[in-house]
């Protein structure tokens, strides 16, 4: 199974990496959306900023009610993350992730999330750079799985939402160092995926690149716009209050644009296996309006209220925009 491989552990504990593996869930009929990640943090010297462990962190988002808004964190020992590859299965403590379903809970001052899902998935990865070409940066991503459909529990707090083949994706990144700022879009229903971002990276010779990595699947159509040339020479705004790219393949145009609400975001920090951190807002109930022309023609349009991923990080929070933890 491909995505058996997309999902493989890349940095088995080696001393200045992170990874993380992570599920987006969206419910449009609900307005509401989850995101749960599996992470190992190991710092590249002794010292630095944040201790060497695994972890488990679990998010709500809820677009009628901002205030319901929720997310937690749990961490454990390094050793606790156990990776088997084929087929691919991921444990920390009694939180579990596989190719098709994860379980877990996550218990923090905050209360208590609990998962018990399990998904379909239809459609290859999607590496954000073709390999070999995606170890230039100091990190890299894939679309493990970019078309999911989820059913399943998610219990916050004693309240339980039953999901019945709602749209999501599941997602692998690892590397020795974060990027410097980005942006990150990410959607999927029945009849289409998209998954991408624009990034400031430093390259393992030293210098900073900026790319944009896009990828779709809109009915008949297929977008992939990640060979190394083609990331590198697609280039757009990086923004906290919205991601708007814009790739060309030939004579298509593939046009994005995700839009959260401020009220909707989480901020939540990454410590860098090199030192300092990054800020990171999340949210998975953001607008979504994705159009493919080929010269004044449309081919496609999908525009989805509420129920697109979306992400903003950088090295200093946004001034107005809280931090969770």
């Amino acid at each position: 199974m491909e995505s058996d491989a997309a999902n493989a552990a890349r940095s088995r504990a080696r001393s200045g990496t992170y990874e993380a593996w992570y599920l987006s869930v969206a419910d449009p009929a609900r307005k509401q959306g989850y995101w749960i990640r599996y992470t190992s943090f190991n710092p590249a010297r002794q010292g630095a900023e944040g201790e060497a462990h695994s972890a488990v962190w679990a998010f709500r988002f809820d677009h009628d009610d901002p205030s319901a808004n929720w997310g937690a964190k749990e961490v454990f020992p390094l050793a606790n993350l156990q990776v088997q590859t084929r087929p691919f299965v991921l444990r920390i403590g009694a939180a579990q992730l596989a190719h098709d379903g994860c379980t877990g809970d996550v218990h923090s001052e905050r209360g208590t999330m609990s998962w018990d899902l399990r998904w379909d998935s239809r459609e290859r990865p999607f590496p954000f750079v073709r390999p070999p070409w995606d170890s230039i940066a100091s990190f890299a991503n894939v679309g493990a799985q970019p078309a999911i459909k989820v059913s399943g529990t998610i219990d916050v707090n004693g309240k339980r939402a039953h999901l019945e083949n709602v749209p999501g994706g599941q997602q692998h990144t690892w590397g020795s160092s974060h990027a410097l700022e980005w942006n990150w879009g990410f959607a999927s229903g029945p009849d289409f995926w998209m998954d991408g971002g624009t990034s400031r990276v430093r390259s393992r010779l030293g210098r900073e690149l900026v790319g944009t990595a896009l990828g779709a699947h809109i009915r008949e159509q297929r977008f992939l716009l990640n060979g190394l040339a083609q990331v590198l020479g697609t280039r757009g705004p990086i923004d906290a209050d919205s991601w708007t790219a814009e790739a060309r393949l030939g004579p298509r145009r593939l046009h994005v644009r995700v839009v959260p609400r401020r009220s909707d975001l989480i901020g939540v920090t990454y410590a860098d296996p090199r030192g300092g951190s990054r800020v990171c807002y999340h949210t998975e109930v953001a607008d979504l309006e994705l159009r493919l022309t080929q010269g004044e023609q449309v081919l496609a349009r999908i525009r989805r209220p509420a129920s697109a991923a979306f992400e903003y990080g950088a090295e200093s929070p946004v001034p107005g925009l809280p931090v969770l933890f």
